[in-house]
């Protein structure tokens, strides 16, 4: 059975991207365009890993995080924030209360989230 992952951006052309590419890598995915939507579809998806954009409408990444790490069924789903916002590794390595399995900046070749993806799946 092919490992889950929810793919959560309110850029059209990102989701798009990473959706044909780790299909191509035979992961079963979904999308959301907001964090409201993204909290909606975890519940009913259960991925096994999540990339989530920081900056988006409705609901920020950093909200669905820590909504996500408040339950017992979601707070060990592996994340990856994607963002175009500069410096966020030291934001993160500062903020304990961002718990997330990894990071990459706007713009990133997509080998480089499938590299990620498959690691923390275990998937090498």
């Amino acid at each position: 059975m092919p490992k889950k992952i929810l793919v959560v951006d309110d850029e059209k052309d990102v989701i798009y991207i990473l959706e044909d590419a780790l299909k191509k890598e035979g992961y079963d995915i979904e999308s959301a365009s907001d964090g409201v939507e993204a909290l909606e579809k975890v519940s009913r998806f259960m991925p096994d890993l999540i990339i989530l954009d920081i900056m988006m409408p409705k609901l920020d990444g950093h909200s669905v995080n820590l909504k996500l790490k408040e339950s017992t069924a979601t707070a060990k789903i592996p994340v990856i924030f994607i963002t175009a916002y500069g410096q966020l590794k030291e934001l993160l390595d500062t903020r304990e209360e961002f718990p997330v399995a990894g990071y990459i900046e706007k713009p990133f070749p997509v080998s480089t989230i499938i590299g990620k993806v498959k690691e923390l799946l275990g998937d090498k």
